[in-house]
Protein backbone atom coordinates (compact mmCIF):
# COMPACT_ATOMS: atom_id res chain seq x y z
CA UNK A 1 0.00 0.00 0.00
CA UNK A 2 1.11 3.53 -1.17
CA UNK A 3 1.75 5.86 1.22
CA UNK A 4 -0.09 8.39 -0.62
CA UNK A 5 -3.67 8.96 -1.72
CA UNK A 6 -3.31 8.86 -5.30
CA UNK A 7 -6.19 12.10 -5.01
CA UNK A 8 -3.72 13.83 -2.98
CA UNK A 9 -0.98 13.52 -5.16
CA UNK A 10 -3.50 14.58 -8.10
CA UNK A 11 -4.29 17.60 -6.07
CA UNK A 12 -0.84 18.57 -4.93
CA UNK A 13 0.49 17.71 -8.36
CA UNK A 14 -1.54 20.17 -9.85
CA UNK A 15 -0.42 23.31 -11.91
CA UNK A 16 -2.23 26.91 -9.93
CA UNK A 17 -4.02 28.91 -12.39
CA UNK A 18 -3.07 33.13 -11.71
CA UNK A 19 -5.79 35.05 -10.81
CA UNK A 20 -6.87 37.50 -12.70
CA UNK A 21 -10.22 39.71 -12.75
CA UNK A 22 -11.47 40.79 -16.09
CA UNK A 23 -12.57 44.66 -16.59
CA UNK A 24 -16.07 43.19 -16.70
CA UNK A 25 -16.16 41.21 -13.38
CA UNK A 26 -14.56 44.63 -11.42
CA UNK A 27 -17.62 46.71 -13.39
CA UNK A 28 -19.96 44.17 -12.21
CA UNK A 29 -18.23 44.07 -8.62
CA UNK A 30 -18.36 47.43 -8.72
CA UNK A 31 -21.97 47.95 -9.67
CA UNK A 32 -23.40 45.24 -6.68
CA UNK A 33 -21.48 46.85 -4.16
CA UNK A 34 -23.20 50.32 -5.00
CA UNK A 35 -26.48 48.54 -4.82
CA UNK A 36 -25.66 46.97 -1.87
CA UNK A 37 -24.19 50.28 -0.39
CA UNK A 38 -27.33 52.35 -1.68
CA UNK A 39 -30.11 49.95 -0.04
CA UNK A 40 -28.60 50.01 3.49
CA UNK A 41 -28.10 53.74 3.29
CA UNK A 42 -31.74 53.84 2.53
CA UNK A 43 -32.68 51.11 5.26
CA UNK A 44 -30.68 53.05 7.69
CA UNK A 45 -32.39 56.42 6.72
CA UNK A 46 -35.96 54.71 6.96
CA UNK A 47 -34.97 53.46 10.32
CA UNK A 48 -33.67 57.03 11.54
CA UNK A 49 -36.96 58.49 9.91
CA UNK A 50 -39.00 55.91 12.24
CA UNK A 51 -36.71 56.65 15.42
CA UNK A 52 -37.21 60.60 14.84
CA UNK A 53 -41.10 59.98 14.59
CA UNK A 54 -41.69 57.32 17.74
CA UNK A 55 -39.22 59.82 20.04
CA UNK A 56 -40.90 62.83 19.02
CA UNK A 57 -44.18 61.33 19.40
CA UNK A 58 -42.76 60.54 22.94
CA UNK A 59 -41.27 63.72 23.52
CA UNK A 60 -45.21 65.54 23.08
CA UNK A 61 -46.61 62.85 25.08
CA UNK A 62 -44.59 61.60 27.46
CA UNK A 63 -44.88 65.06 30.68
CA UNK A 64 -41.41 63.70 32.78
CA UNK A 65 -39.03 66.40 31.41
CA UNK A 66 -35.96 64.15 31.63
CA UNK A 67 -37.82 61.55 29.29
CA UNK A 68 -38.78 65.06 26.99
CA UNK A 69 -35.14 65.76 27.02
CA UNK A 70 -33.50 62.01 26.46
CA UNK A 71 -36.02 61.60 23.80
CA UNK A 72 -35.03 65.12 21.86
CA UNK A 73 -31.43 63.95 22.51
CA UNK A 74 -32.25 61.11 20.61
CA UNK A 75 -33.63 62.61 17.95
CA UNK A 76 -30.50 64.60 17.30
CA UNK A 77 -28.47 61.72 17.45
CA UNK A 78 -30.26 59.82 14.90
CA UNK A 79 -30.07 63.46 12.58
CA UNK A 80 -26.84 63.13 13.03
CA UNK A 81 -26.02 59.67 12.37
CA UNK A 82 -27.86 60.32 8.87
CA UNK A 83 -25.48 63.34 8.01
CA UNK A 84 -22.53 61.34 9.02
CA UNK A 85 -23.75 58.40 6.60
CA UNK A 86 -24.17 60.65 3.87
CA UNK A 87 -20.90 62.20 4.37
CA UNK A 88 -18.69 59.33 5.23
CA UNK A 89 -20.63 56.12 3.10
CA UNK A 90 -22.83 57.76 1.06
CA UNK A 91 -22.75 55.95 -3.05
CA UNK A 92 -20.97 57.93 -4.96
CA UNK A 93 -22.10 60.45 -7.54
CA UNK A 94 -22.52 59.57 -10.82
CA UNK A 95 -20.06 62.34 -12.22
CA UNK A 96 -17.62 61.07 -9.58
CA UNK A 97 -17.46 57.71 -11.26
CA UNK A 98 -17.25 59.14 -14.61
CA UNK A 99 -14.21 61.37 -13.55
CA UNK A 100 -12.42 58.47 -11.95
CA UNK A 101 -8.92 57.64 -13.96
CA UNK A 102 -10.39 54.09 -13.94
CA UNK A 103 -12.77 51.68 -12.89
CA UNK A 104 -10.42 49.51 -10.94
CA UNK A 105 -8.99 52.53 -9.10
CA UNK A 106 -12.55 53.82 -8.86
CA UNK A 107 -14.18 50.64 -7.17
CA UNK A 108 -10.95 50.33 -4.93
CA UNK A 109 -11.20 54.04 -3.72
CA UNK A 110 -14.41 52.55 -2.80
CA UNK A 111 -14.47 49.65 -1.00
CA UNK A 112 -11.54 51.98 1.26
CA UNK A 113 -14.13 54.58 2.15
CA UNK A 114 -16.19 52.29 2.98
CA UNK A 115 -14.40 50.16 5.06
CA UNK A 116 -13.10 53.33 6.95
CA UNK A 117 -16.41 54.46 7.87
CA UNK A 118 -17.65 50.68 9.18
CA UNK A 119 -14.07 50.83 10.76
CA UNK A 120 -15.24 54.17 13.14
CA UNK A 121 -18.87 53.19 13.32
CA UNK A 122 -18.53 53.37 17.18
CA UNK A 123 -17.54 57.33 17.01
CA UNK A 124 -20.09 58.31 14.72
CA UNK A 125 -22.80 55.98 14.56
CA UNK A 126 -23.19 54.71 18.29
CA UNK A 127 -22.10 57.14 20.68
CA UNK A 128 -24.22 59.89 19.23
CA UNK A 129 -27.23 57.75 20.60
CA UNK A 130 -25.41 57.43 23.97
CA UNK A 131 -25.99 60.64 25.98
CA UNK A 132 -30.37 60.55 24.49
CA UNK A 133 -30.58 56.96 25.75
CA UNK A 134 -29.22 56.74 29.22
CA UNK A 135 -31.36 60.31 29.73
CA UNK A 136 -34.55 58.76 28.31
CA UNK A 137 -33.47 55.37 30.07
CA UNK A 138 -32.90 57.62 33.52
CA UNK A 139 -36.21 59.07 33.36
CA UNK A 140 -38.05 56.71 32.60
CA UNK A 141 -36.60 53.87 34.89
CA UNK A 142 -35.30 56.31 37.95
CA UNK A 143 -38.68 58.47 37.98
CA UNK A 144 -40.15 58.52 41.40
CA UNK A 145 -43.19 58.44 40.27
CA UNK A 146 -43.07 54.93 39.59
CA UNK A 147 -44.24 53.12 42.56
CA UNK A 148 -41.07 50.96 42.51
CA UNK A 149 -38.62 51.35 45.15
CA UNK A 150 -35.08 52.85 44.29
CA UNK A 151 -33.44 49.62 44.58
CA UNK A 152 -35.78 48.15 41.96
CA UNK A 153 -35.89 51.16 39.66
CA UNK A 154 -31.57 51.43 39.95
CA UNK A 155 -31.84 47.59 38.52
CA UNK A 156 -33.87 48.24 36.27
CA UNK A 157 -31.05 51.22 34.63
CA UNK A 158 -28.22 48.84 35.00
CA UNK A 159 -30.58 46.02 33.14
CA UNK A 160 -31.64 48.92 30.32
CA UNK A 161 -27.78 49.73 30.27
CA UNK A 162 -26.74 45.97 29.96
CA UNK A 163 -29.21 45.77 27.02
CA UNK A 164 -28.02 48.14 25.21
CA UNK A 165 -24.73 47.82 25.52
CA UNK A 166 -24.84 44.53 24.43
CA UNK A 167 -27.30 46.10 21.44
CA UNK A 168 -23.99 48.33 20.50
CA UNK A 169 -21.70 45.65 20.88
CA UNK A 170 -23.03 43.48 18.51
CA UNK A 171 -24.00 46.30 16.52
CA UNK A 172 -20.02 47.64 16.89
CA UNK A 173 -19.45 43.42 15.65
CA UNK A 174 -21.21 42.91 12.76
CA UNK A 175 -19.78 46.24 11.16
CA UNK A 176 -16.34 45.01 12.28
CA UNK A 177 -17.36 41.55 9.95
CA UNK A 178 -18.03 43.93 7.01
CA UNK A 179 -15.12 45.49 7.60
CA UNK A 180 -13.15 42.25 7.43
CA UNK A 181 -15.06 41.24 4.46
CA UNK A 182 -14.01 44.65 2.57
CA UNK A 183 -10.88 44.05 3.56
CA UNK A 184 -11.08 40.62 1.35
CA UNK A 185 -12.56 41.98 -1.54
CA UNK A 186 -9.70 45.37 -1.41
CA UNK A 187 -7.24 42.15 -1.49
CA UNK A 188 -8.84 40.17 -3.81
CA UNK A 189 -9.37 43.19 -6.39
CA UNK A 190 -5.04 43.81 -5.78
CA UNK A 191 -4.55 40.27 -6.60
CA UNK A 192 -6.56 39.90 -9.51
CA UNK A 193 -5.35 43.35 -11.19
CA UNK A 194 -1.66 42.58 -11.26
Amino acid sequence: MTDRDPFQTLWTNQKEEPFTMTLADIQARATRFRATVRNRNITEYAAAALVIAVFGWMAVLIPVLTVKAGALLIILGALYVCWKLHALAGVSAKAERDAAVSVIDFHRAELQRQRAALSTVWRWYLAPFVPGMLVFVGGVTLASGTGLPLADRLATFAASLGLMAAVFAAIWWLNQRAVRTLDAEIKALEAGVK
